[in-house]
Order: C-alpha cells, then structure tokens, then sequence
C-alpha cells in the first residue's frame, strides 16, 4: 500500500497526466529530493518518490511525442544512445555475470539482508542486483522523457526554474535542520521514512552535521553541489542573477557549514575546473563576472585568513583541527579505511572477471569511478564513458537562444559536479534523477541549427520542411 507521500504523489502524477508537461518536469526535480522518504512498500522494495513518480513522467512524454519522440532520443548518433548500450549490458550483466562467476571471487555486496559491517562474501546473485537494474532502467527513461520535453518552446527556461525551485527547498531543508539541532527537535524524521540508517543530528568539532532530507552529511552534500554549480554558471551568464546568485551563495554557505569532507574536497576538485572554463563562448560579459568572482573569493580568503590568525587564534586552531578531522585525516579514519578496502576490492573483482565485471548491484565500493569498473566491466566502462563525453562535449550550434544556450552550460557543469562527488564518494551505480535531468540539457542541443520540434506524433509538417536552415523556431506544447 502507498504511503501518504506515496498518495500525494499519484494525485499529482494525475493532474500532470491532464495538464503541461511543465508540471510534469517540476514535479520530477522536486520528487528528486525525497530521497529518504518512502512513496509505496513492494515486499523488501521501497519505492521513493521520484521513482514513483517516473511511471507518470514516461506517460506524459508518450503522449507528446510517442514512442517515435523517445526512440530519437536514443538514436544512434544521439549520447542516448550509449546510455541504452550501458543499460541493456548492466541489467543483462546483473542477472548473468554473478552466476556466470558465481564462487570466483570475493565482494561487499549490495545486499539487504546484510546488515551492520559489510563483510567478505563470494560472489553470487544479490538483492542488489534486482534494485540496481531498476534504477539504471529507471534512469534512462528520465532521460529520455526529459530530452523530449526539451523540443518544445520554453523547456529549457522551465528546466531551469525547476531546478531553482528544487535548490530553495534543498537550502530549506537544510536550514532546519540546522536550527532543529540547535533547538534540540527532530523536525525531518517526519519525511525520512525509508527503511536506512539516518545518521542525522551528529556533531564533528562542536557543529552539527547538516543532512537535510538525507541519511548523512555526505548525501546532502553530493546532492548540494551540482545545484550549487547549476546555480553559479547561470549566474556567470547572467541569467536570472539576482536568483540564481543568491541560491549560490546559499547553498555554498551550506556547503561550508556541513563539516563534509565531501563537499569540501568536491568545492576543491570543481574550482579546478572552473579555472578552466569559458563561459564568454556563451556569454561575453560573463568573462569580466568570472573575473570578479575570483577576485573577490581571492580577497575575502586572504583577508579572512589573516584576521582569524592575528585576532582570533584560539578559532584558527579549531579550524585547523576541524580541517584535520573531515579532509586531511579522514583516510586513517575507521571509515577512510573501510571505504578504501572496498574499493581495492573492487578493482581486484574486475581483474579476477578478466574484465567483464562482477554485475550491476553485486558489490558496493567507496567510487563511482570503482563502481563502473567493478560492476560493468571494459564493455560497461567505454559505453558509459562515450554516453558522458557525447553529452559533455558535443558542439552547440550558436543560432539557439542564449536562454538555451546558457542552461544547457550550466547543466554540463552541474553534470561535471555530480560526477565529481559521486567519484569521491559514490557506493552504487545510481546517481539520481537530477544527474539525468541535466545529462538531457547538456545533450538535446546539437551542433546544426535548430528545428521545429514534433506536434505530436509527427517529426515533419510540410511546413517545416519549406523552412529555410538555420532559422531558430520551436513550437509550443500541443
């Protein structure tokens, strides 16, 4: 039986069944953030929001564009495409390689019936494998419904809003549950339902760990900074400035006061790769905002540092062990050296496979660079691989709107983010709804101008076939 989250959800998924497929691309990003919260109970299997909701998503989609709309979604020539290939061999993978290899070597695995310390056990088939072929399935339909959606007039202003509104209820939920601490409340146990370890309302160095509607600090934190990245790159191109500068300043603050080596080491890795950026390809003004950005971080830093070293020793020591605690130390911790267990682990499951993996969902590890290799194998690591590089990489014609143009940037990046935390961190194959809404926008642009998009079923009217190359148009919703 649903939940009464589980009831809310289908009410909605209903009304977005009859109305814009705005609602529908809200409702999917908002769901993204109940991560602990259970939607439907299937046996052992928890259904969460999102993934309830999913059932609604694909339906909307149909109805636009029909199976012709999703299936050029996947095209062969489309990044897509290598998220089907990655797909069909995961779930594949998942039922065959653990019997296939069953007995050859040692795992952790993904198992719910394995509680407490994860332990050694040889490989064999595991709940895991069941749960994480259903997101991978799971994950490539938002995909697709997503990259449909974004044919139509307005998608990618509506993606963006989307987003906007999903970072003001992250920073929300965070904020509270900062206070709630403080006050000694347990406010967001209410939405955390999901049968998980919560390891909310723990302290490191005198502050409370921030979770928000998540299980730990290092949740909220990987899920935080890719809508803190989003955020950013539109401010650097001016889109919606005061908003979007201001949900950055939030979040990073968030970020900051989290007390997650995560998120740290992650600010760290992604401000390499802000250097590097060129943000002026898409907007010139946002050379001189970049500029200014560091200019001002750079200043605030040095001045900050120098004032809390002169002033206020005693807080400069805290600091400094604080830093200790969560980043420099954090390896010889009790975790640090389970974590890396787990990953030598799975670097040796994939040799001991001759390369062909263990199975999706058969083992846990402590990277999600680990998790590909270990669970997907050389054919899993060069389809993923070539799904990520197309949607990263692919050239973007400069006749689509700057409005496009900009979010389609920022997505990338909210990508690169994702994919930076998941690698520090990540202990399962699944990177959430939100990676894929954004593996969408990064994609749906391609290098040729633009064309009308399909009124429903129909890729072509005579219409749009007269129409001369180039020419920027795209319809409204039918």
């Amino acid at each position: 039986m649903p939940s009464i989250y589980g009831i809310l959800v289908i009410v909605i998924g209903l009304l977005v069944l009859h109305g814009s497929f705005r609602g529908a691309v809200y409702a999917m990003a908002v769901f993204s953030l109940f991560a602990m919260t259970l939607a439907l109970s299937l046996g052992t299997i928890g259904i969460m929001p999102a993934q309830l909701f999913l059932v609604f998503f694909a339906l909307r989609a149909f109805n636009l564009a029909g199976g012709k709309g999703i299936g050029d979604a996947l095209s062969m020539e489309k990044p897509g495409f290598w998220l089907l290939c990655t797909c069909v061999w995961g779930v594949a993978g998942a039922v065959i390689l653990p019997r296939l290899f069953q007995g050859a070597t040692l795992v952790f695995p993904v198992d719910r019936s394995v509680t407490g310390v994860a332990v050694l056990q040889p490989l064999g088939p595991v709940s895991g494998n069941l749960s994480q072929a259903i997101y991978l399935i799971g994950d490539l339909v938002v995909y697709a419904c997503m990259y449909v959606f974004l044919k139509y007039r307005g998608a990618y202003r509506v993606l963006a809003n989307a987003i906007f509104l999903l970072t003001i209820l992250d920073v929300s939920a965070g904020v509270i549950d900062f206070v709630t601490h403080a006050a000694g409340l347990d406010v967001m146990s209410v939405i955390k339902t999901a049968q998980y370890a919560d390891l909310s309302g723990e302290e490191l160095g005198g502050l409370v760990r921030i979770t928000g509607t998540f299980a730990e600090t290092s949740a909220f934190s990987s899920f935080t900074l890719p809508l803190f990245v989003f955020c950013l790159n539109l401010w650097l191109l001016d889109y919606r400035a005061k908003l979007s500068g201001a949900l950055a300043i939030a979040t990073g603050t968030l970020l900051l006061m989290s007390t997650s080596g995560t998120a740290y080491v992650g600010l760290a890795i992604y401000m390499c790769v802000q250097v590097v950026s060129r943000p002026g390809r898409v907007s010139a003004g946002a050379v001189a905002r970049q500029q200014r950005m560091w200019i001002i971080a750079a200043c605030a830093g040095v001045l900050g540092t120098l004032y809390v070293i002169l002033f206020m020793p005693g807080v400069a020591k805290t600091l400094t062990d604080f830093v200790d605690a969560t980043v420099m130390n954090k390896a010889g911790s009790s975790s640090g050296i389970e974590r890396m267990s787990w990953n030598t682990q799975g670097v040796t499951n994939f040799i001991d496979t001759y390369g062909v993996g263990v199975g999706l969902g058969s083992i846990r590890a402590s990277s999600f660079l680990v998790v590909v290799l270990a669970n997907l194998g050389a054919v899993g690591v060069i389809c993923y691989g070539m799904f990520i590089g197309k949607a990263l990489l692919s050239p973007v014609s400069a006749h689509y709107p700057p409005t496009e143009r900009a979010v389609c940037h920022a997505a990338r990046h909210g990508m690169i983010a994702t994919l930076i935390v998941a690698s520090l961190a990540a202990g399962v194959f699944e990177l959430g709804a939100t990676f894929y809404l954004f593996a969408a926008a990064a994609s749906a642009l391609s290098q040729r101008a633009p064309r009308r998009a399909p009124r429903r079923q129909e890729w072509a009217t005579p219409r749009m076939q007269g129409r001369a190359p180039g020419v920027v148009s795209r319809i409204r919703e039918p």
